[in-house]
C-alpha cells in the first residue's frame, strides 16, 4: 500500500515588524502556509467558540455590531497580565486545535506555520523546524508606523514587551535577515526551503 511521505512542519516567527507575513506570502505561492494571527482573528467572530468563551467570562467588550472591541482587547492585555493570561488559556488551545486539523488536511511535504509568539507560548515541540525573521529595529518600526499605523512610540513599547530578537534566533533553526529587498528575501527563501528539504 502506498504510503505518503512524512509532513516536515515548519514554524515562522520573529518579533513585531520583521517581516513575517511577507515571508508566509512568498512562502503561500508555492507552499501551504497558515497564519496562526489570522485563525485567532477567526475564532474572535461572533458564535465562534473563542469569542462565546471569553464573552461568558466578561473579558471582552462587545460593539453596537456585536463584534469584538479588537483595540480594547488589545489594549487590555498589555496592560493586564492576568486579563492577558486567561485570554491566551482560552484561545492557545483552540488555535491548536485549528492547526492540527489543517496540518492533517495538508497533501505537501511541507507545510508552514506562522505564528508571532511561537517560543513565547513554548510551542517549539511541536515543530521539526523553525525560522526566525529578523530586521534592525529602525526598519520593523518604520514598517509598524507605515502599514500598522502604530505611531513610534507605541511601537518601540510593544517591541522591547515581546522577547527579544537576539534571543529567538538563538533558538531557531534557521534565522532569515530580512533588510534588503524583496528580490533578496525571495532568494533568500528559496535557498531555504532547499535546505530543508535536504535535512527531511
Amino acid at each position: 500500500m502506498f504510503k505518503l511521505p512524512k509532513k516536515k512542519i515548519i514554524g515562522i516567527t520573529g518579533t513585531m515588524g520583521s517581516g513575517k507575513s511577507q515571508v508566509g506570502k512568498i512562502l503561500s505561492e508555492q507552499y501551504s502556509v497558515l497564519d496562526c494571527d489570522r485563525v485567532n482573528a477567526e475564532l474572535l467572530l461572533p458564535n465562534r467558540k473563542g469569542f462565546e468563551e471569553l464573552k461568558e467570562r466578561k473579558l471582552i467588550k462587545i460593539d453596537e455590531d456585536g463584534y469584538l472591541d479588537k483595540k480594547q482587547l488589545s489594549f487590555d492585555m498589555f496592560q493586564d497580565k492576568m486579563i492577558k493570561k486567561e485570554v491566551e488559556n482560552i484561545l492557545h488551545p483552540l488555535i491548536f486545535q485549528e492547526m492540527n486539523a489543517w496540518i492533517e488536511n495538508q497533501k505537501d511535504g511541507l507545510v508552514f506555520i506562522e505564528m508571532p509568539l511561537l517560543f513565547e507560548i513554548g510551542a517549539q515541540d511541536h515543530f521539526d523546524s523553525i525560522w526566525c525573521v529578523v530586521t534592525k529595529r529602525n526598519i520593523a518600526l518604520e514598517r509598524l508606523t507605515k502599514y500598522r499605523h502604530i505611531d513610534t512610540q507605541e511601537a518601540m513599547k510593544r517591541i522591547t514587551k515581546q522577547m527579544s530578537e537576539e534571543k529567538k534566533a538563538s533558538l531557531s533553526d534557521v534565522v532569515i535577515y530580512n533588510n534588503g529587498t524583496l528580490k533578496e528575501l525571495k532568494q533568500t527563501i528559496a535557498q531555504m526551503v532547499e535546505r530543508e528539504k535536504s535535512w527531511s
